[in-house]
């Protein structure tokens, strides 16, 4: 399938990206206040707000398999549509078992719309993947920020209520799937026939396929299934890396301020508006940088980046010690995304009938990532202290880079994104010597 216009595609998954991290954002806000409202637990909360990852890390692969198999129109809106599922069982929620089916319909929609606009933004980008990549970082950063502190907006309002709040993502969720359905059109682009001249010699005469025997029905499930993550491993592992290093501390950044450094909740705010600012100026310049000077500058600093914030983090526990170091730690996640968007995309391209499993496959790594980060933090910290924490996450963010040079330095990431042509992806026959 090919976009009727890559141009209306683009523009959709930048309307959606925003429009859906500003839901994404009053609900991170509001549910875990609304669960306590209701008198649930500590540890119910917990579960309900890691049901969404437990949805969404199996369901990635599978929306990347609908990808292959239907069109990205298809999987993207069935993704939104469920978001707007979510939000209306949302407005009738509660208690503890339909706040948990909020969070399991919430993942299975991000797997569908996550794998869905990763696979639009890999096919219609062209040579400005980064560029592109950067800027629906941006929006999407600026979405989750600003649906956050919308949310506690409507609550005042509301007098301490969440009806409002609740409305407004119902709201606020349909016009993401009216935008999709429609501007996001496809067209079937029809397979090229290529034919080979048979050879004259008995020696190199192909028997017909049903003369062969057909392999054992298993051994062509796991021969296809080889064949789908072929090459991946490498590129899974160091995007799941910087993921748990980076989420270590953007989990439990709201408690490392208030309880280690001793600020206040305006004070933790105001460094939450700063980093944004930050990140809405470097995501797209680190984004131009990628497509017209290499990715492997935005590879570096990504942990770079991660071990200085670990450092002034343990070193300077003070408001402007943390804005540093929080505005350290996002500048490397905007160099290293568009870089990262550009070579999942690369790599996705050299094989365009699997390219949407592979991209979910890339993306369930760094999801796993964001998913275990916080864990790992907190165990570390309740056990070892802040010294063990931060020594741990600069430990992961070396081996992050060591790996990261290692696996990308072979797909020739020191130069600008290119595309795998046809041609080069078709095995080579080499013309028979006399």
């Amino acid at each position: 399938m090919r976009a009727r216009s890559p141009r209306a595609a683009l523009a959709t998954i930048f309307v959606e990206g925003l429009l859906g991290r500003l839901t994404f954002g009053m609900v991170s806000f509001a549910l875990p206040l609304y669960a306590y409202h209701l008198g649930l637990s500590l540890a119910e909360i917990g579960v309900i707000v890691s049901t969404r990852s437990a949805f969404e890390l199996p369901l990635k692969p599978i929306a990347g398999w609908l990808v292959d198999k239907t069109s990205v129109r298809i999987v993207y809106i069935g993704g939104i549509a469920l978001r707007c599922v979510s939000a209306a069982v949302l407005v009738l929620a509660g208690d503890f078992a339909s706040l948990c089916l909020v969070r399991a319909l919430h993942g299975a929609s991000a797997a569908g719309r996550d794998v869905g606009s990763l696979t639009v933004l890999a096919r219609d980008s062209g040579d400005r993947m980064g560029t592109h990549y950067g800027w629906y970082s941006t929006v999407r950063q600026v979405g989750n920020v600003g649906g956050a502190g919308l949310a506690g907006l409507l609550i005042a309002a509301d007098s301490g209520g969440f009806g409002v709040v609740f409305a407004f993502v119902a709201a606020m969720s349909v016009l993401p799937l009216l935008v999709a359905t429609i501007a996001l059109r496809e067209d079937r682009v029809a397979p090229a026939a290529t034919a080979e001249p048979a050879s004259t010699r008995p020696e190199q005469q192909i028997l017909p396929a049903d003369a062969l025997p057909a392999p054992p029905r298993r051994r062509r499930a796991r021969a296809a299934l080889a064949a789908s993550y072929a090459g991946l491993g490498g590129a899974a592992s160091v995007g799941m890396l910087v993921a748990a290093s980076a989420y270590m501390v953007h989990g439990i950044f709201p408690v490392l301020a208030t309880s280690y450094a001793g600020l206040s909740n305006a004070q933790a705010g105001l460094i939450y508006a700063i980093s944004t600012a930050v990140f809405c100026v470097a995501g797209p310049a680190f984004g131009w940088l990628s497509d017209r000077s290499g990715r492997a500058v935005a590879l570096s600093l990504r942990s770079v980046c991660n071990i200085a914030s670990s450092l002034l983090y343990v070193v300077m526990p003070s408001f402007a010690g943390l804005a540093v170091a929080r505005c350290v730690d996002d500048s490397g996640k905007a160099a290293f995304r568009p870089a990262w968007g550009s070579y999942i995309a690369e790599l996705s391209s050299a094989d365009r009938a699997r390219q949407g499993r592979r991209l979910g496959a890339l993306d369930t790594a760094t999801s796993f990532g964001e998913f275990l980060g916080p864990i790992v933090a907190g165990i570390l910290w309740q056990t070892g202290g802040i010294l063990a924490l931060f020594g741990v996450r600069i430990v992961i963010a070396v081996v992050a880079e060591v790996a990261a040079l290692r696996v990308f330095h072979k797909l020739g990431g020191h130069g600008p994104a290119r595309r795998a042509r046809p041609e080069l992806l078709a095995p080579a026959t080499a013309p028979a010597s006399r």
